[in-house]
């Protein structure tokens, strides 16, 4: 009995109410950036809702089959004609306001508290989301303004949780927490994506329409949950034990809020840099996984409109699946000190960089007569790419839990690059659709996964850095010299 009553102390402890609460702000938030891309399908009419309408020649080399080249919207009664560029400027509005307000998110939860850049990010996208039908209906440019203010104030949400959890989670469970956090992330996706394409057909306010409304309202009404439950760091928690607020002020490093910042030395460490540039590279993957894989399989593989949208989960089902399992194993090599810190970075991106390169590759090669293959081949993708979570994602706390959110703020601002460049230089390099076409984009992915493996074995660090800590000893230096000046007081008194 005592063990099942010291595994739910465990389980409903702060700081793993915090992971809970992260949890399900990433899911709907994720929820609110995938949104879009689902609703066009019912927003547009006919003739502009095609993805791409590309020349695609019958031969032995690459499959197609006219039925699945038709739009599948027949039962939808779209109200909008709008230019493939608007659309297509729409789709990627969010990343034009995301990539801008990362850092300045990183910056404000670092000196402000992760807590209140996370309740207004939810609260403002929550409301600009259910501003879309009414705004939508006047124009099109509304849409895509929306679209940019959501990513705006979406922007801070990643280095806002960084933030929060370099004061809650101790090393030896940092791992599990921020892997199961941005489960919600992946959650958000697989639950965004389908129950989006069930409100287009069944839905309220022309289906579209409810899709905004469903997903806003629930997001307005956990920004204030949010707000209530969450707390900056352990010493402020109304609620929180003695115990465990004495383990976890042992455990962490960092205690207080940022008041200065090492902007040179951040931008000069090598550490930070391992991690920006493996960020970017392994997102570029990630990337085209969200963006390209449901028009790879529409082209390449010739699958029909209804099972593209469960074989484009399935790397999402995967990742899903594996994170708190990565995450685990990762903390517990750490804990038993099998591996250092560094090595076990290390170690889950490597794993992450070469599984995910090698099935990519082969994926490539497949045919419209290898479906279930693809499918499957999909779904350990997802898991290979998860082991990432307990690789970079959690290196910011390691070197500098102080400013982790700044961190992040930096390095998720160079990987939205490939937010913009992924769709491009898809785009460019498939002109025709064929499988030739699609092994190049994939290639791509493979070469970049390569690239990151080098840079980041050979420049990831995995113990905090000197100039995220020297803040933390000038404060206990001073802090020594009051008490000995009051001690040297008292004797003279």
């Amino acid at each position: 009995m005592s063990k099942f009553n010291e595994f739910i102390s465990h389980y409903c402890s702060c700081r793993w109410r915090l992971c809970y609460a992260t949890f399900f702000a990433l899911l709907l938030m994720q929820t609110l950036r995938v949104d879009l891309s689902m609703s066009l399908v019912c927003m547009l009419k006919t003739p502009n809702r095609t993805i791409d309408e590309v020349d695609l020649t019958l031969d032995n080399e690459h499959c197609s089959r006219l039925d699945n080249r038709t739009s599948n919207g027949e039962n939808f009664e779209g109200e909008f004609e709008w230019s493939n560029i608007l659309q297509s400027n729409m789709l990627a509005g969010y990343f034009y306001g995301y990539t801008v307000t990362n850092l300045l998110g990183g910056v404000l939860a670092d000196k402000y508290g992760g807590k209140k850049v996370m309740g207004a990010s939810i609260f403002s996208a929550s409301v600009l989301t259910v501003l879309h039908p009414s705004l939508t209906r006047i124009s099109g440019y509304f849409t895509l303004v929306l679209r940019i203010l959501t990513g705006l104030v979406s922007g801070p949400m990643f280095p806002a949780v960084q933030s929060l959890w370099g004061r809650w989670a101790p090393p030896s469970e940092s791992s599990t927490l921020i892997g199961i956090s941005f489960a919600g992330q992946i959650l958000g996706s697989i639950v965004g994506l389908s129950t989006s394409g069930f409100l287009c057909v069944y839905g309220f306010d022309n289906g579209w329409g409810s899709i905004f409304y469903i997903f806003g309202g629930l997001s307005l009404v956990f920004s204030f949950v949010w707000i209530y439950v969450v707390y900056d760091n352990p010493n402020v928690h109304p609620t929180i034990s003695e115990e465990e607020r004495s383990y976890l002020n042992k455990t962490i490093k960092c205690k207080s809020k940022v008041k200065n910042v090492p902007w040179k030395s951040i931008m000069t460490s090598t550490a930070v840099w391992a991690i920006i540039m493996a960020h970017t590279l392994i997102n570029w993957t990630v990337i085209s996984f969200q963006v390209i894989l449901p028009l790879y399989m529409k082209e390449a593989l010739s699958i029909d409109t209804k099972s593209n949208g469960l074989m484009s989960s399935a790397p999402f089902i995967g990742q899903m699946i594996a994170i708190p399992f990565c995450g685990r194993f990762a903390d517990f090599l750490r804990s038993k000190n099998y591996l250092s810190t560094r090595s076990i970075r290390v170690l889950f991106q490597s794993v992450s960089y070469i599984g995910s390169a090698s099935l990519i590759i082969v994926i490539g090669f497949l045919d419209c007569n290898q479906t279930s293959l693809a499918g499957i081949l999909f779904f350990i993708t997802g898991i290979s790419l998860t082991f990432y979570y307990a690789g970079l994602s959690v290196n910011h706390v390691d070197i500098a839990p102080k400013y982790a959110g700044i961190l992040y703020g930096i390095t998720n601002t160079f990987a939205s690059l490939p937010g913009f460049l992924v769709p491009l230089t898809t785009k460019a390099l498939t002109p025709n659709g064929t499988r030739q076409e699609w092994q190049i984009v994939f290639s791509l992915c493979a070469i970049f996964s390569v690239c990151g493996t080098a840079i980041y074995a050979t420049f990831a660090r995995g113990h905090v850095q000197d100039w995220a800590k020297s803040d933390e000893k000038s404060i206990k230096n001073s802090s020594n010299e009051e008490e000995s000046i009051h001690l040297k007081e008292e004797k003279q008194g």
